[in-house]
């Protein structure tokens, strides 16, 4: 019977240093072990469990290692465009119980209990590799309890069980969240659970630190962190708790007024983004600052005219025709960004022939619009280029009218054009009828303006 439950954290930490360097099939020839038809089924996690911490598979409540009160996670990373590195998913932690999970505090609870102290065993995932054969690279002991991050992670704890309480855990979403989330984890959509203050069953879900956070744990504890800006830097503030603090100092103040307490004088397209930035005392991007990037945050300005109309409507990146007919909806890039990713949104609205900073929404899409609406528009387009449907008609001025779904289909997006001119193309996995095209004019899901109207209807 293995022991390894029992081990101390120094032990933990001498095993996870001899694994450094190695593959699975190095730690376990360096064993002299060979591994039997029944226990070559696991996944790379359970198989460094069994054979390199010698804990047996168990889905026990308590952690992994249960003398020093640790908590085992093998997750990998990748390198990215830039040579860039980025974790290769998010960090599945415990199942959320919903009805015990909401009856403790946060210090109390059994995610507190469970995960507080996590050993996380880093390796480098590559296309051409497999469960063997990926290296193992760095190891961290995440202590949460003088973690920097924990003012949030109880934050977005306190988030979740909210919902809960309220009986709404059916409508909990990733992206609710900053840095600790509640991804889905079940065998299909049908994985679902019944909650303590609604007789509406819920999918089952987990806690998770979101991909977007642990690329930032990535970064910082294997790549280069150098040039990542930070704008928080008491501990006792969450995330919110400071951009509302900034906010507060800036609201109603019109354009020009802006532009003279940051000494800025232009006439950009993106001034307002520029006026955000100096907002925050961020010589780049703020969207690139360490806080936005662990929350998977998008900082977007948005201007609402006198009348309350919005002109725009609001473009996601472009989808590449080949890669998107080979997705499954629930797994697919469109779906997985709206799950994931929380928009804030900084409004300025036109008072008297003038911009004025109104202030911030925070934002991301309930899932039942997700599931409902975004997905009739993106089986559609699916289908219109599997069938090599793309063009409708062309007039006598050479504009094409497509077959993908436009503002008037639908109350949420839509599909249109999103290149710099019409020769600005994707390959097509199947050649268009209409034009014989084997290449197409790149395009992307758009936010309808409408809709945004709506959502922004407490600025008006």
């Amino acid at each position: 019977m293995k022991d390894g439950r029992h081990y101390s954290k120094e032990d933990i930490i001498l095993i996870s240093e001899s694994a450094i360097g190695k593959s699975l099939d190095e730690i376990l020839n360096s064993k002299l072990i060979k591994i039997g038809k029944d226990k070559n089924k696991g996944g790379l996690g359970q198989l460094i469990e069994y054979y390199l911490f010698d804990i047996e598979n168990n889905s026990e409540s308590e952690p992994d290692f249960i003398d020093a009160g640790i908590e085992l996670k093998v997750t990998p990373y990748k390198r990215i465009q830039n040579n860039q590195l980025s974790a290769k998913e998010r960090l599945v932690l415990n199942i959320i119980d919903y009805n015990t999970e909401f009856a403790n505090e946060f210090r109390s609870s059994h995610f507190w209990y469970k995960n507080n102290k996590i050993q996380i065993l880093w390796y480098l995932w590559t296309e051409d590799g497999n469960k063997y054969t990926y290296k193992f690279t760095n190891y961290k002991l995440l202590d949460l309890a003088i973690s920097e991050d924990l003012k949030q992670i109880e934050s977005d704890w306190n988030e979740i069980i909210t919902k809960i309480k309220d009986g709404r855990a059916h409508e909990i979403s990733e992206a609710d969240t900053m840095y600790l989330g509640a991804c889905t984890k079940g065998a299909n959509a049908n994985s679902v659970r019944t909650q303590p203050f609604s007789k509406i069953k819920a999918k089952q879900r987990a806690f998770c630190f979101k991909t977007s956070y642990m690329t930032q744990l990535v970064r910082k504890y294997i790549g280069d962190y150098s040039n990542v800006e930070k704008i928080i830097s008491d501990k006792s503030k969450t995330f919110i708790d400071y951009v509302n603090d900034v906010v507060d100092k800036y609201k109603g103040k019109t354009q020009k007024e802006l532009l003279s307490i940051f000494k800025l004088d232009s006439k950009a397209k993106n001034i307002n983004s520029m006026l955000v930035n100096r907002m925050f005392n961020v010589t780049g991007n703020i969207g690139e600052t360490e806080e936005f990037l662990k929350a998977n945050i998008i900082p977007r300005t948005i201007r609402i005219e006198e009348n309350g109309r919005i002109k725009e409507s609001m473009p996601f990146p472009t989808f590449k025709y080949k890669e998107i007919i080979n997705q499954k909806w629930e797994d697919s890039d469109l779906r997985n960004t709206l799950e994931e990713t929380k928009y804030m949104f900084f409004v300025f609205k036109m008072v008297d022939d003038e911009y004025v900073f109104k202030g911030i929404k925070l934002w991301n899409m309930p899932e039942i619009e997700i599931d409902n609406y975004v997905k009739k528009v993106w089986m559609k387009t699916v289908d219109v280029i599997k069938k090599g449907s793309i063009v409708k008609s062309i007039d006598s001025n050479g504009v094409r009218t497509t077959n993908f779904p436009g503002m008037s289909e639908n109350l949420i997006c839509h599909v249109r054009p999103h290149a710099a001119n019409a020769e600005d193309t994707y390959e097509l996995p199947v050649k268009d009828k209409h034009t014989g095209l084997n290449e197409y004019t790149k395009h992307c899901f758009w936010i309808n303006n409408k809709y945004l109207e709506k959502l922004f209807s407490e600025f008006l």
